[in-house]
């Protein structure tokens, strides 16, 4: 039981980092749409940027839920 439970929270943790990765990664794209290289990069950025927030947010919650199963 024990080794599940470790495995579960590795497997947590594991989400988490690839979140923070996710939210690097948006965080970057926001910084480029501040400086466009062509005009309409900006617009695109930012749509990169708030469908990889949404993706940190899935791993977040999946990070989530498999604590709560502990």
């Amino acid at each position: 039981m024990e080794k599940i439970t470790a495995q579960k929270r590795r497997e947590a943790a594991n989400l988490r980092v690839v979140a923070a990765s996710q939210r690097a990664n948006a965080t970057a794209h926001r910084r480029q749409a501040e400086h466009p290289a062509y005009p309409g990069q900006d617009m695109i950025c930012l749509g990169k940027a708030d469908q990889i927030d949404a993706f940190a947010a899935r791993s977040e919650a999946q990070a989530d839920l498999i604590e709560s199963e502990l």
